[in-house]
């Protein structure tokens, strides 16, 4: 039997013994696309909760890591006059690195030259930029983007997709980490080292619990949410408008639904096909790890294939390897950002086997704990050699498709 596996644009074909059964997995679709129609009654629902969208001085949006479509939200609010000539449009970077043009044109499509004066990127190291917001539990100070703070009626744009340890995306994080500062980030994302943060679960997780503490210091400013859950190819499958909190709320039990799959039991060999955009470095590619490495048996393999065609994708988060070389190990500087990427997969390699294809030279991914192969088929081969009676899976978009166990 052939498989077929998606990378980059090309794809690459695997040969299974025929005595070897495969399971698929992918995203599902559970309805129809959302036309024009359907988008805007939703909003003019949330618009007689809160305010009129045109009335809006901001508008939050992802930067071009996430699969938000925002260029078709704003083109469906700008086509019905929902756009104030006024509003400005911040792009929520976290502590990614600023999108260049090519970036912003993805994120903005076809209204980018009409909006590119008023696009605003923010920078979390960048305290001059921000506002004292007030201090969390522990007495530490959270900032938050000024234009945050100065504008009068806030409208957030965002997906809600699986999130490797926040549960989801979207909602609060266009907040935390989007348009807040460093530090801020940094301490939420060190609770990520635990393995009560996991993808599609929000009960219990660490990691969402301290986000909405950090909410609770915005709570006073009018925010008109929209949330969008995708299909496989990215369409708007459906829409959620409202408070932050409610439109989030209701978007992540639909996204359960589309994103994850039950298994009955673990596989001995996964096969987990990596999509644009999160393809693009080795640093996104844990989250495709993470949906899917709880269905790996004990002493299992994991074989992920990504390009990383834009390499490492930070520095920083791989020189820190260079000091950090042990789960229980711990830094205490301003450079240990990423300390909780380093301890996750460590932790998922001593339990299972982890293996990717990509084109990045011999041994670079190995530093972070991905064996780097050049010959998956071996690979392969050798497993079935061993036990004729393999257990298989195919993921597709593991970027997104997410196996559980419970």
């Amino acid at each position: 039997m052939l498989v077929s596996i998606c990378y980059g644009e090309d794809k690459l074909e695997l040969k299974l013994p025929d005595s070897v059964e495969c399971d698929f997995y992918e995203c599902k679709a559970l309805a129809k696309e959302i036309d024009s129609h359907a988008f805007l009654g939703r909003v003019t629902m949330a618009e007689k909760e809160l305010f009129v969208i045109s009335q809006a001085d901001l508008f939050i949006v992802n930067d071009a890591y996430r699969p938000t479509p925002t260029s078709e939200i704003l083109h469906r609010l700008y086509e019905n006059g929902r756009l104030s000539k006024k509003a400005k449009f911040l792009v929520a970077t976290g502590c990614h690195q600023a999108p260049d043009e090519t970036q912003l044109k993805t994120i903005f499509g076809d209204l980018y030259e009409k909006l590119k004066k008023r696009i605003l990127i923010h920078d979390a190291r960048d305290l001059d930029s921000m506002k004292h917001l007030g201090e969390t539990e522990d007495g530490f100070p959270v900032y938050i983007n000024k234009h945050f703070c100065e504008a009068e009626k806030v409208v957030v744009i965002g997906s809600v997709e699986p999130h490797y340890f926040a549960g989801y995306t979207g909602g609060r994080k266009a907040f935390f980490p989007g348009i807040s500062d460093f530090e801020t980030t940094k301490r939420n994302h060190r609770l990520a080292v635990s393995f009560d943060d996991a993808p599609v679960k929000l009960e219990g997780n660490p990691v969402e619990h301290n986000l909405q503490v950090l909410m609770k210091l915005i709570s006073d400013k009018p925010v008109l949410s929209i949330q969008a859950v995708l299909n496989k190819a990215n369409k708007i499958q459906a829409v959620f408008c409202g408070k932050i909190n409610s439109s989030f709320r209701r978007a992540c039990e639909l996204a359960q639904k589309v994103y994850s799959s039950k298994i009955k039991k673990r596989y001995d060999l996964l096969l987990a096909e990596v999509c644009p955009p999160l393809d693009c470095s080795l640093y996104q590619l844990q989250k495709s790890l993470e949906n899917s490495q709880a269905a790996v048996t004990n002493g299992g393999t994991i074989m992920l294939f990504s390009t990383c065609r834009e390499g490492i994708g930070s520095e920083s988060f791989y020189k820190l390897a260079d000091r950090w070389r042990e789960p229980s190990s711990k830094t205490n500087n301003e450079d240990d950002f990423g300390v909780h990427k380093l301890s996750r997969v460590a932790q998922i390699a001593q339990r299972i086997d982890v293996r990717l294809y990509s084109e990045l030279a011999d041994n670079i991914s190995d530093k972070v704990f991905f064996k780097t192969e050049k010959n998956p088929q071996k690979i392969i081969d050798k497993l079935v050699d061993n036990n004729r009676n393999i257990r298989v899976a195919l993921v597709r978009d593991a970027s997104h498709t997410v196996l559980r166990t419970h």
